[in-house]
């Protein structure tokens, strides 16, 4: 191809249709009408030779060479923003709205910190929090732009979609002081046999505790299911229920003096992650980029 006559704007046209799928959004996101970003496309499909974009029932949907165009002309994008632009962002006078969309989870671990050091490093970044009860609200919240950042469990999700591992979690178990089920630390019949508290943010009636019963033959009595984990200690403290909750979530009950203990699971139970997640046309903003770096090092210490 000889590049000498190609309209850049087309590459601006191709990574608004990439990251919304939708000829009149891309439009409006680059300020561009329904007609003008019809004809970037087919300028794109004659300079191209390939549809790019094929319209279906869910949007256009991009071919396998729009696959692979879609990161090199981003990177070629954002390094001609970086050339070009100085918009002086500074943390410490910087007045944004930030809306991050968030599980229980990273809130109880991460925002007290996070707060404590904006209060230092950012005090007039506004900080707005969007809760997470399902996986498939997260790609939702960042294609609308409703959430610029959102810390979860890694979703499957498009190019459009960056993630950074954040940390690494475990379980582990709370009930009164002297419960008997943990009498034999080994005694997994006898967690089974105990009265179980599940907290399930989408209403399952089962959770991974129950799938690694079931693999052993035995079979757990779930007494209460909640969505939330922030009540759990206090009914665990006046009953004989036994919560499976995220490790560092127990931990920090237990410290409260709720009249709890930590114990640890009788059943081997699987690790799992914690991920931070944006919207790639969000990649090089520069309160963004501050914001993740600033999140990734609290969780580095949580």
């Amino acid at each position: 191809m000889d590049i000498a006559g190609f309209d850049l704007n087309l590459l601006k046209a191709f990574d608004a249709l990439y990251a919304e799928r939708h000829v009149t959004r891309a439009g409006q996101r680059i300020g561009l009408s329904q007609p003008a970003m019809s004809g970037a496309l087919t300028r794109l499909r004659e300079v191209l030779d390939d549809e790019l974009f094929v319209r279906s029932s869910t949007g256009m949907q991009p071919t396998p060479r729009a696959d692979d165009l879609a990161g090199p002309i981003a990177a070629a994008l954002r390094l001609m923003r970086t050339v070009l632009q100085d918009d002086g962002f500074d943390p410490a006078t910087a007045d944004h709205v930030v809306t991050i969309a968030m599980t229980d989870y990273a809130a109880f671990v991460l925002l007290p910190a996070l707060l404590a050091n904006l209060a230092t490093e950012a005090p007039r970044l506004e900080v707005r929090v969007r809760g997470i009860f399902g996986k498939d609200e997260v790609v939702d919240l960042l294609d609308s732009g409703e959430a610029s950042l959102a810390l979860s469990v890694p979703v499957d999700a498009s190019a459009r979609i960056l993630t950074r591992p954040l940390l690494r979690e475990g379980f582990a178990c709370i009930a009164r002081p002297g419960h008997p089920a943990f009498a034999n630390a080994a005694d997994v019949a006898a967690f089974a046999a105990a009265p179980h508290l599940l907290v399930s943010p989408e209403g399952d009636r089962a959770g991974l505790v129950d799938r690694k019963l079931a693999a052993l033959g035995l079979a757990r009595r779930v007494v209460l299911s909640l969505p939330q984990f922030l009540v759990a200690p206090f009914v665990v403290a006046d009953t004989d229920l036994i919560a499976t909750l995220a490790a560092r979530v127990a931990r920090r009950f237990a410290a409260a003096n709720l009249g709890i203990v930590v114990y640890e699971p009788p059943i081997a139970l699987p690790d799992w992650p914690l991920a931070m997640m944006w919207h790639r046309r969000v990649d090089d903003h520069p309160a963004t980029v501050w914001l993740r770096d600033c999140i990734a090092g609290i969780a580095a210490s949580a």
